[in-house]
């Protein structure tokens, strides 16, 4: 059986002999260019024994949240200046380990990863439980972390707006009508007075998701009856 890791890394020369000291040990290393596009990569496919992200001033940790919600298999981060600060929030984040990186650290990382790769084999054979996060191609929400990431970056939606992305965004294609919205987010019988309300949270959604560059889905109207998520097919 194959074994995988995932590498997050944005040209790198060294990579070449990353890979191949990682095929020494058994072990296939699959490359992308952010972590944005890795969790993309996760959301399909959490059968990776480690992820390594090359440290790219930090604008990996937004998605970092995404990526420790979507697998359970350990994180490394590599730096080529250390940072403790950094490392502080990239821990907090959800990562498992993180060092300082050059070209002679090479022996370094493989040991640091085999060690990580041990450990969760050995010690976590325990089911995976179901993921929270909800993954709609450019979009990802943290559903335990009440965190909406859109292209790599974190965008702040306010409780119901929240819950309704995620409510919609939990069925693409279905829709929903204006009482079942009101009813499951705001957690009271539909009022017909209340429809402006609705509206008004859908279109701040709407706002928010295209000025993100949220390009792979969008919220419609279905008139007359209430609305649906889609999410486009590429």
């Amino acid at each position: 059986m194959e074994r995988w890791i995932l590498i997050v890394c944005h040209e790198r020369p060294q990579l070449a002999d990353l890979q191949g000291e990682w095929q020494k040990k058994g072990i296939s290393a699959r490359i992308v260019q952010d972590a944005g596009e890795a969790a993309g990569e996760l959301s399909g496919n959490t059968d990776y024994l480690l992820v390594i992200i090359f440290s790219d001033g930090r604008q990996y940790l937004p998605p970092l949240k995404i990526i420790r919600g979507l697998i359970k298999a350990p994180i490394l981060i590599l730096d080529r200046q250390y940072d403790s600060t950094e490392k502080t929030a990239a821990i907090k984040a959800g990562a498992d380990e993180y060092i300082k990186w050059t070209d002679s650290y090479l022996e370094e990382t493989i040991a640091s990863g085999l060690a990580l790769i041990r450990r969760y084999t050995e010690l976590n054979q325990t089911k995976q439980q179901a993921s929270s996060i909800i993954s709609r191609g450019n979009l990802f929400i943290n559903v335990d972390y009440h965190e909406v990431i859109i292209n790599s970056q974190e965008t702040e939606f306010p409780r119901y707006e929240f819950n309704l992305l995620c409510l919609l965004a939990s069925s693409p294609g279905r829709v929903f009508t204006n009482e079942q919205l009101y009813r499951d987010v705001w957690g009271e019988d539909y009022l017909r007075d209340a429809d402006n309300g609705l509206h008004s949270c859908l279109n701040r959604i709407r706002r928010k998701l295209e000025d993100a560059g949220c390009t792979s889905c969008r919220i419609e109207n279905i008139r007359g009856v209430g609305y649906r998520f889609i999410q486009d097919t590429i």
